[in-house]
């Protein structure tokens, strides 16, 4: 039997019901408290037996599925699923941890997956994920109650309509019944009609026609002649003025008297109210407009990560394919001494391509799970615009665009954060660049507008480039949305950096737009920050102007560890240039042999490192009996950058998290910052000496 979170029983009403598929008990649990806050029905199978009498025995909102599982893969089980009609339609999504590969992926879409994640995946993504497909299934059981309502109201109308046939007129009728002539006056009612219609007991007098809206009157008056010039019965459905002036829907149907000759004399009219049914079929066409309209987007979003799945890949591998080729080439002496530098440069700019690929990527991960920070302080805008515009010289200049900066004089400050200030406008200078021909301008303004409390400083690069078509205007600012998408597009990019610059713009509370008079006439990025005020509180920064740039490391000892040769060979590098001794090795044991053996000041280490990664190594150096050795400082190094990555290495005991590939700089004050002071360096390596000749005195 399944492991379930909930007994298998009858479905409870109005509750979804998901199915997780996974041979791991632990991913279960985790994937249960992903789901809970979903408030469905979670059904927790750990083989594809027990899936299967699960999907046996009751229908799923959606099923999660787990490829690699025992006796029968995730495909293989998905596959027999699909051939239940019952179940051929509810969606499944893959997860997995390994197989990543375009094959496995387009077979697990093959199979009739409506999504395939790869392991680890955003929780939040996940659950956002689930709940359009529970949101869905809510949607079709209320529209499915909602027509068996409405089925039930239908049968009980044709009981009613079978017993009139066997009924003559009399008041204990449910529904309006009149007698009328053929020009519509009312000689005999019910005590219903009369009761709604708010007439005295005797109808003499009053025509049908008077209970009808005055914009019906002529278009039933119609109908209604229509029916006495061909002798037959007339339905439809109208509104009928009730006692208190209200107009309720009404279904209308009319029989003719005939006499012998067949000519009708008067006509037999029923009407009965439909207000409510009609109110139903109008929610029902709400409901189901919404659920289409739910699908629509659903359907446009898997375009939208299929697309932007086939640009990333294009974008990576346009770099690696220069990387790999020069390096090639270099490595087989295809390259003439004089073009060395040039293929050095050629494969360092590449690489520092996907770097801020997939620095982009990581930046719209965080602003989409809201981890996006930034580090505030004081700082004159002049400053950030003018070292945006230094950076961006070599590339305009390489591709003949000319790069102007026109900055205000004066002192223009907020409150901001550099780095993020900088990205905002060299993003915005790199998309003007890029879509500026060669021979075009490039002008980087920075004004400041207002004054006191509404004061800003607004920074506009505007360019002689294609400009922006009117309709794509209002989207510029989207994520993986550009103008041509298309695979034979001139300009790369992920699509990204103008949605980074629009959350970045109002994380520091300033707006951002965009202008363009059409297709090839440039375009205006206009940038809003507000400013500070003088003499206002002093927001400290929180990063210490004036640090040392390029920090020493001489008399420092730091351990390497690390099973890919070019990775440790370059970091080793990197240290040894700014003065440190390096001992290195290449796998967990290795490494805290050279723990015990001697105590490092720092400790780098490679997450995914073979048999034994980098988290299970620091928690066994932690619990080493060296004293010193437990609680060397440590540095978390791993090709993932995420924020989820960086709180892992920090529950492993790491003090920092740096992603590859680690800029020189940046490693080195890490270690300068982890080592400490020399008189606390001499200190600990003195409680090591002492540790180690007390255990010697022992043994």
């Amino acid at each position: 039997m399944p492991h379930e979170k909930v007994t298998t029983g009858a479905v409870r009403a109005g509750r979804a019901r998901i199915l997780l598929v996974d041979d791991h008990p632990a991913n279960l649990i985790a994937l249960e408290a992903i789901l809970a806050p979903l408030g469905a029905e979670l059904v927790a199978a750990t083989t594809s037996r027990e899936a299967l009498r699960a999907v046996l025995r009751g229908e799923f909102a959606v099923i999660l599925l787990d490829v690699q599982m025992p006796e029968m893969d995730g495909f293989e089980l998905a596959a027999v699923i699909k051939t239940r009609e019952r179940s051929r339609r509810t969606p499944i999504i893959f997860l997995t941890a390994i197989h990543s590969e375009p094959s496995k992926i387009f077979l697990g879409y093959a199979q009739g997956a409506v999504d395939y994640l790869l392991k680890p995946f955003d929780p939040e993504i996940l659950r956002s994920k689930v709940s359009v497909f529970v949101e869905l299934w809510k949607q079709r059981e209320q529209i499915k109650e909602q027509q068996a309502r409405i089925h039930a109201q239908d049968r009980e109308e044709q009981e009613r309509k079978s017993e009139l046939r066997y009924r003559t007129l009399t008041d204990s009728m449910p529904g309006c019944i009149w007698a009328a002539t053929p020009d519509g006056r009312i000689y005999y009612a019910n005590r219903r009609w009369l009761e709604y219609s708010g007439r005295e007991a005797t109808p003499e007098g009053f025509g049908f026609f008077g209970a009808l809206p005055p914009e019906d009157e002529a278009r039933v008056r119609a109908k209604w002649l229509a029916a006495i010039q061909d002798h037959k019965r007339l339905e439809l459905e109208v509104r009928l003025r009730g006692s208190e002036g209200d107009y309720r829907w009404h279904l209308l149907r009319t029989e003719p008297e005939l006499d012998k000759t067949g000519a009708s004399v008067n006509w037999i009219a029923s009407a009965f109210e439909i207000d409510t049914q009609k109110r139903m079929e109008e929610e029902r066409a709400q409901l189901l407009a919404r659920e289409q309209a739910a699908r629509r987007a659903a359907e446009v979003a898997n375009r939208a990560k299929d697309d932007f799945l086939a640009t990333v890949s294009h974008e990576l591998r346009t770099p690696l394919t220069a990387i790999l080729g020069w390096t090639r080439m270099l490595r087989t002496g295809a390259v003439v001494e004089a073009a060395v530098p040039r293929a050095l440069e050629t494969v360092e700019r590449n690489a520092r391509v996907q770097a801020q690929l997939i620095e982009d990527i990581l930046d719209v991960s965080r602003i989409v799970s809201g981890k996006m920070r930034v580090e505030i302080r004081r700082l004159d805008l002049r400053s950030a615009v003018q070292a945006a515009v230094d950076a961006a010289g070599p590339a305009a200049q390489a591709k003949g665009v000319e790069l102007v900066a026109d900055i205000c004089d004066g002192v223009v400050e907020c409150f901001a954060d550099p780095g993020r200030l900088q990205q905002i406008c060299s993003n915005l200078l790199a998309n003007a660049i890029k879509f500026t021909p060669r021979g075009g301008l490039v002008t980087a303004q920075l004004r400041r507008e207002g004054s006191g409390d509404g004061a800003s400083g607004t920074i506009s690069i505007v360019d002689t480039g294609a400009g922006i078509s009117p309709n794509f205007l209002p989207h510029v600012f989207e994520r993986f949305r550009q103008e041509d998408s298309s695979m034979t597009r001139s300009q790369g990019g992920l699509g990204l950096g103008l949605a980074i610059v629009r959350h970045l713009v109002e994380l520091h509370g300033g707006r951002v737009e965009a202008f363009s008079e059409g297709e090839g006439r440039g375009a205006r990025f206009v940038v809003w920050l507000p400013l500070a005020q003088p003499a206002t509180v002093d927001m400290p920064a929180l990063v210490a102007a004036g640090a040392e740039t390029r920090p020493s490391l001489a008399g420092l000892k730091v351990l390497v560890v690390d099973d890919e040769p070019g990775a440790l060979e370059e970091i080793v590098r990197f240290l040894r240039v700014a003065g440190a001794q390096v001992c290195t090795a290449t796998d967990a044991n290795h490494a805290v042999d050279a723990l015990l053996l001697e105590v490092p000041d720092v400790l780098l280490s490679d997450i995914g490192l073979p048999r034994e990664d980098g988290y299970a190594l620091l928690r066994r150096v932690r619990t080493l009996d060296s004293p010193g050795a437990s609680s060397v400082p440590a540095v978390a190094l791993s090709a993932f950058g995420t924020v989820e990555d960086g709180r892992l290495a920090a529950e492993a005991g790491y003090q920092r998290h740096l992603a590859k590939p680690v800029e020189l700089a940046a490693l080195v004050a890490v270690v300068r910052e982890l080592a400490g002071r020399v008189d606390e360096l001499q200190e600990r390596r003195a409680r090591a000496a002492r540790q180690q000749q007390a255990t010697a005195a022992l043994r």
